[in-house]
């Protein structure tokens, strides 16, 4: 056993808020305050801090800036009828990713100055300075999966959003589903908010290995170790933080990387390591599983 009852109970503390929501108003306040970019634009959190799973030592912040002007369609779930009437009354993307993507970096420039902003392939890196952290500000188009396309009225559809790397092909993924599901889960009346303390802990958890060199740096993100957390089943999240733990990791420790085939990422869209964008190896998981079991 390499860790202390202590640090498991520890563990399910949230990380600080404070340096992250200056980030991400100063931000905002860089994308509102560019003439070109006012009224086209929702500008919002996504990752750890959006859903409240970030623990301390977390060092950077994803906000995304999605065109609403335009968008891309996701028509698979529609009938051929309903596609057609897609296709004859939407307005589907007209300017080019990157032209958006240049547009955002102005505006970021202009407030932050350029020797603060640093190109990457799927973001533009906003540096910290004192009080603030890294923020990576994800330039992207809407998504419109289309779930009905009536004869009258507008189509229903779930949002996501189209992101363009500089190299490499377009990642469609689906930020809002997967904030909306995970409160739905920790606010169910069996788990009672004790969710997103178990992410916590297996977070923390993941960084204890990798500081014992048992797993590699980079080789569990959060986003994966909080999708696997969202398929135990809600009976595990028990009162006791330290039961808790020992529950649900021992569950995810059962599971084979066949059983790990019917795992859904918490948007509910992607099956996790089957579309998912992330391209997650789920006989890596199953080793990672295996580590973090070893250390309690």
């Amino acid at each position: 056993m390499a860790t202390t009852s202590a640090e498991r109970r520890q563990w399910t503390q949230q990380g600080a808020q404070g340096a992250a929501k200056r980030t991400y108003d100063a931000v905002k306040r860089a994308i509102d305050a560019a003439a070109d970019l006012r009224g086209t634009v929702d500008v919002f959190l996504q990752g750890s801090y959006a859903n409240h799973t970030n623990t301390r030592g977390d060092s950077d912040v994803d906000v995304v800036v999605m065109s609403t002007s335009t968008y891309f369609p996701v028509t698979s779930q529609l009938s051929a009828a309903e596609a057609a009437r897609e296709e004859q009354y939407g307005s589907p993307s007209s300017e080019g990713p990157y032209d958006f993507r240049k547009r955002v970096e102005h505006a970021l420039i202009a407030s932050f100055g350029s020797s603060h902003v640093h190109p990457k392939n799927k973001c533009l890196r906003v540096a910290k300075r004192d009080g603030y952290v890294d923020a990576d500000v994800v330039p992207c188009n809407q998504v419109r999966r289309y779930t009905s396309f009536p004869a009258y009225g507008s189509g229903s559809y779930i949002e996501g959003i189209s992101i363009q790397p500089l190299k490499g092909g377009r990642i469609v993924n689906y930020p809002k589903e997967h904030l909306k599901n995970g409160q739905a889960k920790n606010q169910n009346y069996v788990v009672r908010q004790r969710y997103k303390p178990t992410v916590r802990q297996i977070k923390r958890l993941r960084r204890k290995a990798v500081d014992l060199g048992l797993i590699a740096k980079g080789a569990a993100p959060g986003y994966l170790l909080e999708c696997m957390t969202y398929n135990a089943p809600n009976s595990l999240f028990l009162p006791d933080d330290e039961d808790r733990l020992i529950r649900v990791l021992s569950w995810l420790h059962q599971q084979t990387a066949a059983d790990m085939l019917t795992f859904k990422s918490c948007d509910e869209i992607h099956h996790l390591f089957i579309d998912d964008p992330g391209d997650h190896d789920r006989f890596n998981a199953v080793k990672v599983i295996d580590r973090l079991w070893d250390l309690l």
